[in-house]
């Protein structure tokens, strides 16, 4: 990946220089990842922006025009209660199904995963979603580098093409990618933001127990999205991390030093299905 980013690196500083135009708009302060529908909209007015699930989210027209709505669409992953999953069996392009969350990651290199893909976010376009949040991207790449290490590059191409046709047939579409830093260099200027899970806290979803990354791994990665911003100054960066939400004390030094790198943090839990206030300077938890 090294030799990805040097290859990279020139193209994106030239066009890092010759950007023109308006002052950028300031950035995102407040974000929030929500995957149900029980929650009225209204409860996240106060936030810059926020995700739903494509396909189960409250009525948001009311945040229209005043927090960017963005809809969750997996690029590299696929869930049984979808029709489409019986299309990608026949053709082979499931490769590996999650222990936990019981999802099958898909070949990347897939034509019917591509048309599908591209119809999810054609779904969120017309339900009125101002973008998408694109998760999973790493999935496809990973299980190469581990069963099939002659197919990762064609796995990192697929989802970086996959990337750049969403771009392509909506260019005024807000993208966000979670993860996804060995494809970066290759997408950075059809995205808008950067979503960075999990590089503060690790979550063993299996057991319940979380904890803090090593400083020097953090530290590695925090430097990684800095140089992302260098090449692409225009780029938001955001995190999320998952943490026991009656630890108020650990909620909030989360916080700071996600704030402290100049990120946008939102801190949950794992299923991402309730609403998870940041806390308040001096509140106890309820």
């Amino acid at each position: 990946m090294l030799n990805l980013w040097q290859q990279m690196a020139a193209s994106l500083l030239c066009l890092a220089g010759q950007a023109s135009g308006p002052e950028a708009a300031p950035p995102p302060r407040s974000w929030a990842a929500y995957y149900d529908s029980a929650l009225p909209a209204e409860r996240f007015k106060h936030l810059d922006l926020v995700v739903f699930d494509r396909r189960h989210h409250p009525d948001f027209m009311a945040l229209k025009g005043k927090t960017t709505v963005l809809a969750y669409v997996s690029i590299g992953e696929v869930y049984d209660d979808v029709p489409e999953k019986t299309e990608l069996t026949e053709e082979g392009a499931l490769l590996a199904q999650h222990a936990h969350w019981k999802s099958h990651v898909v070949d990347a290199a897939s034509p019917q995963w591509r048309h599908w893909v591209l119809g999810y976010v054609e779904d969120a376009v017309a339900q009125g979603f101002d973008g998408v949040m694109l998760d999973t991207a790493d999935s496809p790449i990973a299980w190469a580098q581990a069963h099939a290490p002659e197919r990762t590059e064609a796995m990192r191409a697929g989802i970086a093409e996959l990337v750049q046709a969403i771009r392509a047939a909506n260019p005024g579409l807000k993208i966000m990618i979670n993860r996804g830093f060995g494809i970066l260099p290759l997408v950075t200027q059809d995205i808008d933001y950067v979503l960075a899970e999990s590089i503060y806290t690790n979550t063993d979803v299996s057991s319940g127990q979380f904890t803090l990354f090593p400083p020097s791994t953090y530290d590695q990665v925090a430097k990684q999205l800095h140089d992302v911003n260098t090449l692409a100054p225009g780029l938001r960066i955001f995190t999320l991390d998952y943490w026991k939400m009656d630890d108020v004390s650990g909620l909030e030094t989360i916080y700071a030093a996600q704030r402290a790198q100049g990120f946008t943090p939102y801190v949950a839990t794992p299923d991402l299905r309730r609403f998870a206030p940041e806390p308040v300077p001096g509140h106890c938890a309820s």
